[in-house]
């Protein structure tokens, strides 16, 4: 038996070894798949609200109407990636009214009151991540100089 031979039977047997070991429950895949995808969009949502609130500091720190049109696209942009998610659904609890056009403007009725109180919180929370994000940037600057001026370096 030749060496490589040899490492390729040993390989083989590991590899049997580690199919018995470890084996996937299907349904934890459901749930694990569940999970990424939930953080995925989390991470996304807070790199955006992240960004959001520095081109906000920027644009209060500098005083530029060009750094504040862009913080107010940005946040329009993260609003309508939020909103996107909510807009997929359709509430319908009249569905068993007898009268179809009548169930049709009580689920609407319904379903835009759901929009827009969803609506309102998505924008007061992102509105208010910004401003926290900005405000914390700029007291972290305030107290960064003031605690070096009291200070020397190298202490």
């Amino acid at each position: 038996m030749t060496y490589t031979s040899a490492a390729n039977s040993l390989l083989a047997r590991f590899e049997t070894y580690l199919a018995g070991v470890f084996h996937p429950v299907p349904q934890e895949r459901v749930v694990a798949g569940a999970i990424q995808s939930f953080y995925t969009w989390f991470f996304a949502f807070l790199r955006n609200a992240f960004i959001c609130g520095v081109l906000q500091y920027l644009a209060d720190a500098s005083g530029s109407v060009t750094l504040q049109v862009f913080a107010i696209i940005a946040y329009v942009a993260l609003a309508a990636y939020c909103l996107s998610y909510v807009n997929v659904w359709v509430l319908t609890p009249f569905h068993f009214v007898k009268h179809k056009r009548l169930g049709f403007w009580l689920d609407a009725l319904v379903t835009l009151a759901v929009l827009l109180s969803l609506g309102y919180a998505i924008l007061a929370g992102t509105s208010f991540a910004i401003d926290e994000i900005a405000k914390g940037h700029a007291a972290s600057r305030t107290n960064a100089s003031h605690n070096s001026a009291i200070r020397p370096p190298g202490q």
